[in-house]
């Protein structure tokens, strides 16, 4: 009899651990003021530099962001056709997994205007794609909270000659 009652409780924990991730995620509502957020962030000064020796370093790709709104809005990531990934990077600071992971959780605070240049925090394109990186121009999505994203075009700049 013991054994038939654990067997049926274990039977109830497991039906109640599958079930309550699909409960909860139908329970869940949009978080206020996150929907829209590509409305209130322009991105500016956005372009993607080519190292100055083939090889020898990674694309990087410098921009501005601004938060006309009212409301703190969180980005999420940042991706692009033409790197195999997008991570953040300090030029003159001990770059740690937080600096890589910077801009998959980074707040822009309303009425802000956050500049990520080459003297400071900005992106490296890792694993570049050749063919994206002749191009004059390369498309980069800027994902947010909420869901919404605001996708860019940001030209490729050669290194001076």
């Amino acid at each position: 009899m013991k054994t038939c009652y654990q067997a049926m409780l274990a039977s109830m924990v497991m039906i109640s651990l599958t079930a309550a991730p699909y409960a909860h995620a139908a329970d869940q509502q949009p978080i206020p003021g996150q929907a829209d957020a590509q409305k209130d962030i322009a991105i500016s000064d956005i372009s993607l530099h080519l190292p100055a020796k083939a090889g020898a370093e990674q694309p990087e790709l410098y921009f501005t962001l601004t938060n006309n709104g009212h409301t703190t809005h969180l980005l999420t990531g940042v991706v692009s056709p033409a790197c195999g990934r997008l991570i953040g990077y300090h030029t003159d600071q001990e770059n740690t997994p937080g600096t890589r992971h910077l801009f998959q959780h980074m707040a822009l605070p309303e009425t802000t205007t956050l500049v990520f240049a080459s003297a400071g925090y900005h992106m490296l394109c890792v694993a570049p794609v050749a063919q994206a990186m002749t191009q004059p121009n390369v498309q980069i999505t800027f994902q947010f909270l909420g869901g919404s994203s605001k996708t860019v075009s940001a030209p490729v700049t050669s290194p001076p000659q």
